[in-house]
């Protein structure tokens, strides 16, 4: 595509791609966090918007005649960009669960930091694979894999067609589930932990009455805690893309036809 080409560019198909992807660019892991300026995602938001463009051309609709119609359109490309997005952060989810069931298992469920990410108090697990996590989606090229999703999702999802809440909010749904159930898969190891150290612990106190066991085997279960942590945690992290890679191809399956040269 030439200079003159980009010069040529429709203002209203601009406008109209850029709703959808803009909203996109806030939900993704990584642009998403608190700590990237949103000058940044917005100079992001744009460029991507230029290069998508001419390869969307053919299935935008044309310009509506009435203000009212206008306003709508580009209303229900920013929907379909949150809906996109929000199936992102769904995926994400799981990390948030099996982060909050390994701070539990371990005992430091109350060892609060700042977690880079929201900007709020969470647990100390939460934020180290939140962060591991993230790195290595953008290591691995993942967020080019996002991004190839929200392109392909012009096939599924044609600006100016009717939307489809109900099947919408069926992909929600069974992704959440999905999500619910990769939680505790990923902290499985930790649960099994969980229920060993507990039932020995009540042994203990059970031969031992007079011993405080709570305040002896603590210490020993921050740090077997840590050390499965430590071993368990790259396997966590492959378990979580490999995840994250099918439940976007999943999506991705019955969209990949329409654009030209995709």
């Amino acid at each position: 595509m030439q200079l003159a080409d980009y010069l040529a560019i429709n203002i209203f198909q601009f406008v109209l791609v850029f709703a959808r992807l803009g909203v996109v660019f806030t939900m993704l892991p990584g642009f998403s966090a608190v700590y990237v300026s949103p000058r940044i995602r917005l100079i992001f938001a744009l460029l991507v918007t230029v290069l998508v463009l001419p390869m969307v051309t053919a299935l935008m609709p044309p310009q509506p005649e009435s203000p009212a119609d206008l306003v709508w359109l580009v209303a229900s490309e920013m929907i379909i960009g949150g809906f996109l997005g929000g199936l992102v952060q769904i995926i994400m989810a799981a990390l948030e669960l099996a982060g909050q069931m390994i701070a539990t298992a371990t005992g430091i469920t109350n060892a609060l930091t700042d977690d880079p990410v929201t900007q709020e108090q969470s647990s100390i697990v939460i934020g180290l694979i939140n962060m591991t996590a993230v790195t290595m989606i953008f290591v691995t090229n993942t967020d080019h894999f996002l991004l190839s999703a929200a392109i392909d999702s012009y096939n599924l999802l044609t600006p100016g067609a009717r939307l489809f809440p109900r099947d919408m909010v069926t992909m929600i749904g069974a992704l959440l589930d999905q999500a619910f159930y990769m939680g505790i898969k990923l902290a499985a190891p930790f649960l099994v932990f969980e229920l060993v150290f507990q039932v020995t612990s009540g042994i203990l106190a059970r031969l031992s009455p007079q011993l405080n066991v709570f305040f002896v085997v603590m210490p020993g279960k921050i740090v077997l805690g840590f050390a499965i942590l430590m071993v368990s945690l790259p396997t966590i992290i492959l378990v979580f893309l490999h995840f994250m890679d099918n439940s976007l191809h999943g999506l991705l399956t019955p969209l990949r036809t329409a654009i030209p040269g995709r």
